[in-house]
């Protein structure tokens, strides 16, 4: 019994022996790159180095967009500003034109006129002095003549009305080129001051016209706009009556009154077709007209 034992027990250790044998030896030399443990940290670097570049490079392209932006804005102004400059001038120079012919007409008129006062009162003295010896063949009646010779005395009463129009042509001047200057606030006040002496004078119609333009310059868009109002309405007759009603259109335009405006700008066009004025109404109505589309 004893052997039965022993003989199962040396089997049993026998067949057991196999999984106690020591693990195989493994050289870790071969996987040098094992031992490199920063690699993974190296890698998270970079990761994080180019996640801050592509945040760097958006937010210049943000600031670039920006920067693109405010130039965009910066010419749009200037080409307002240059608009409005220009037509400006086109004002100014088309007014000086119409103020010089006008100045050389008036003292073009003013010696023909006296001229020709002087040219009737000659046939009237002659006709008195030949008149005037007819009733007396005596030599006494010879100094009558002399008062007839002194005939031009009225003639301080008919340079009064010229010496008021040269004043008023003074004043006028002086407060155009006030606004010219850049005097705004001058010019408003002698403006204001020749429209109350000379409410209904050769230049009234133009001083309140270049009123509506000093007060536009200020920006004081009601003033201007009852000044430019009352060219139509006090003076009808005027030559800046179209001028005023483009004005008033563009007045109405920039404060986004489109009806309004195009009320104006179709009256320029309407009643003053061939006028300055008419195209320029004319071109700001295409504008209005292209915007819709």
């Amino acid at each position: 019994m004893k052997a039965r034992l022993i003989m199962l027990l040396c089997a049993c250790s026998s067949a057991y022996a196999e999984p106690w044998s020591p693990p195989p030896v493994i050289d870790n030399s071969v996987y040098p790159e094992r031992s490199n443990a920063p690699k993974p940290a190296s890698a998270d670097s970079m990761l994080e180095l180019m996640g801050r570049m592509d945040q760097m490079q958006a937010e210049v392209r943000q600031l670039t967009g920006k920067v693109e932006e405010q130039g965009y804005q910066i010419i749009e102004l200037q080409k307002h500003q240059k608009t409005m400059y220009s037509d400006f001038d086109e004002r100014m120079q088309a007014f000086e034109n119409k103020s010089s012919t006008g100045a050389e007409s008036f003292q073009e008129s003013t010696p023909s006129t006296e001229s020709g006062a002087a040219a009737n009162a000659a046939p009237a003295q002659a006709a008195d002095a030949a008149a005037a010896p007819a009733p007396a063949p005596a030599p006494a009646p010879a100094p009558a003549p002399a008062p007839a010779a002194a005939a031009p005395a009225p003639a301080p009463e008919s340079s009064v009305p010229a010496s008021t129009a040269g004043d008023e042509k003074q004043q006028y001047q002086q407060a155009y080129e006030s606004l010219r200057n850049g005097q705004t606030d001058q010019s408003i006040a002698a403006f204001n001051a020749l429209l109350s002496q000379y409410p209904r004078g050769e230049f009234a119609g133009n001083a309140q016209y270049w009123l509506g333009e000093a007060y536009k310059v200020k920006q004081d868009i009601n003033s201007s706009r009852n000044a430019f109002k009352l060219v139509i309405d006090n003076y009808p007759g005027s030559a800046k009556v179209p001028d005023a009603l483009l004005k008033l259109g563009f007045i109405e335009y920039e404060q986004k009154n489109w009806s309004k405006a195009r009320e104006y700008l179709t009256r320029v066009t309407n009643d003053f077709p061939d006028s300055t004025a008419a195209q320029l109404a004319t071109r700001r109505l295409f504008q209005m007209d292209e915007a819709k589309h």
